[in-house]
């Protein structure tokens, strides 16, 4: 019966995944084709929303790799891939914006920010290599068939659980996004309203991060490959 809870439980995660993972693409792509309302880049727009907050510890760098368009928290570094820096596009705003919007969440929000993001490394790397850590035990007899499925399952399951139960930090995000927008696209309700639609996608980013694990983990995560705390 437990195992029966578990494998469904499993289907229902990875179907709420492949949705947020499908929303999002599809999203900024129609985003990327989509102008900004105003000729501000996505770095730009970052900077002129921190500023407008009072917030000027935080740097702006161009990072272009697996792992980027993010914000560090400990550095203060918000990394952009070059199209969303230098874009003009609605996609571009919307991601610049919702990490630079990280910036804004410090004393106990903070924590619960460096949790969030560890969450999204465990869904992120922990997949494939438990994966690599199943078949090895399976391969010495350590572990059978069914009990590598039910290994297998709970771990997605409860990797799942951690990074749906971190996502309201992402909307947070958002909010604090809310007065600089009104203020900004108050003659472009049109752009508003398609703005608000891409910063949710960017609050659902990472529920499908668990998908794409093979592509983090041969990509970033082995000796080698690119670095995920660019200097």
């Amino acid at each position: 019966m437990v195992f029966i809870l578990i494998v469904a439980a499993l289907f229902l995660g990875l179907a709420v995944a492949r949705w947020a993972q499908a929303r999002h693409e599809s999203m900024m792509l129609k985003g990327f084709r989509a102008n900004a309302p105003t000729a501000h880049t996505g770095g730009e727009i970052a900077l002129m929303f921190l500023k407008s907050e009072g917030v000027d510890d935080v740097q702006i760098l161009e990072h272009n790799a697996v792992v980027t368009d993010y914000f560090d928290p400990t550095r203060r570094r918000l990394f952009l891939r070059r199209d969303v820096a230098e874009g003009t596009t609605l996609s571009a705003w919307a991601i610049a914006l919702h990490e630079a919007a990280h910036a804004l969440q410090t004393g106990e929000t903070l924590s619960e920010l460096k949790w969030r993001q560890s969450c999204i490394r465990m869904s992120r790397y922990i997949p494939m290599a438990a994966v690599f850590a199943i078949i090895g035990l399976m391969i010495a007899r350590i572990l059978i068939a069914k009990n590598a499925i039910f290994v297998a399952a709970g771990v997605i399951v409860i990797l799942l659980l951690l990074n749906l139960g971190s996502v309201p930090l992402e909307f947070n995000a958002n909010k604090r996004l809310r007065r600089f927008l009104d203020e900004h696209l108050k003659n472009h309700a049109q752009a508003s309203t398609r703005l608000d639609e891409l910063l949710f996608c960017m609050a659902i980013r990472e529920v499908g991060d668990l998908l794409r694990s093979p592509r983090y983990f041969f990509l970033s995560a082995l000796p080698g490959t690119g670095k995920m705390r660019p200097q």
